[in-house]
């Protein structure tokens, strides 16, 4: 697949101005614009600007409102619920994460379900962001029904996907990020969009076959990770963002509209920071220096691997894929943007 070098800055400010002409707010726009192309700059371009026509036409649509207002519903302190009133994902969810880095540090521990959400996302971007202030980030979300309970064909279940991040010494943190399936669903467009099959494994068809279709998988359900513990996962998750932030759950899933869930620990109320780092390093070194099978030249740990790649793409520009860039020139010029 053919590929194009493009600025991050310049990207980003190209998918303000489109969110800008459907009716976001400046900040907002800038705020959406700037987690997909983190997505992109991290690599993980089933959550980057490949996502733009997808919220374009929901905002066209008026499926998701472009000017909310999101409102704190119920505030006790280290637990509260947001309404996001339907907003861009990205919008009401960094609202959301907002809120509990800053009461996180406030009360030592800060736990904030959102509702009337949308797809956020990449949900490393809100729990890097709680390392920054020197938190522990734990986020999840609700996604559209795409999984099937364990020993069923009806699809019931999200592939909620969880991150959790650590603050290092190193210059980057600690940062899981994954799906409860065993590859995320946006990883079936990417390989539709490049017109290459996926392997046996990721998906099934509607007829509960196995299948390398991308757009039979879509149509289909994805394969849960782990089978039945993928499934179990997921339930948990969207217990924890749809469940008890009052919002969509389970069947009642729709696109859009989710519900997210976001855990901040300050680590200072555990051990003294400096004392916790020292105990994260000496755990990494002991991950770097696992003996190594063949054919593998070093042993990574979880976001590691990211990190390496957004700093070669804020230095060389992103690799995105040419249907990419060629749907983005489609959204422009339906919306009249020269």
């Amino acid at each position: 697949m053919s590929t194009v070098k493009v600025s991050p800055e310049s990207l980003r400010v190209r998918i303000a101005r489109i969110f800008g002409q459907l009716g976001v707010p400046d900040a907002d726009a800038v705020i959406a614009s700037g987690h997909l192309v983190e997505a992109d700059l991290r690599g993980v371009h089933s959550h980057g600007v490949i996502r733009v026509p997808t919220y374009v036409k929901e905002l066209r649509a008026g499926l998701i409102n472009p000017r909310p207002t999101i409102s704190i519903v119920s505030d006790h302190g280290g637990q509260l619920v947001v309404d996001g009133d339907n907003a861009l994902g990205q919008v009401a969810a960094n609202h959301a994460n907002e809120i509990a880095i800053e009461r996180g540090r406030t009360h030592g521990m800060a736990a904030v379900a959102l509702r009337h959400s949308n797809h956020c996302g990449t949900m490393a971007y809100y729990t890097t962001r709680a390392v920054s202030h020197g938190l522990i980030g734990i986020a999840t979300t609700n996604a559209g029904i795409n999984m099937t309970p364990s020993g069923s064909s009806q699809k019931l279940v999200g592939n909620n996907p969880i991150s959790i991040a650590v603050p290092s010494t190193r210059i980057w943190p600690l940062v899981l990020d994954m799906a409860t399936s065993l590859v995320a669903g946006g990883k079936l467009d990417v390989a539709r969009a490049r017109g290459e099959s996926i392997p046996i494994g990721w998906a099934r068809d509607a007829y509960g076959q196995p299948t390398t279709d991308p757009t039979l998988g879509r149509a289909g359900s994805l394969e849960p990770m782990g089978g039945p513990k993928g499934y179990g996962l997921a339930v948990m998750l969207d217990i924890l963002a749809g469940v008890l932030s009052g919002g969509r759950f389970g069947a009642g899933l729709g696109a859009p509209g989710s519900a997210q869930f976001f855990l901040t620990l300050d680590v200072t109320r555990f051990m003294p920071l400096d004392a916790f780092l020292e105990r994260i390093d000496e755990l990494i070194d002991q991950l770097h220096a696992a003996t190594l099978i063949d054919g593998v030249e070093r042993v990574y740990v979880a976001g590691e691997i990211e990190f390496g790649l957004e700093e070669a793409r804020n230095r060389d520009g992103i690799p995105l894929d040419v249907p990419v860039v060629e749907a983005l020139d489609r959204v422009e010029a339906e919306l009249g943007i020269g």
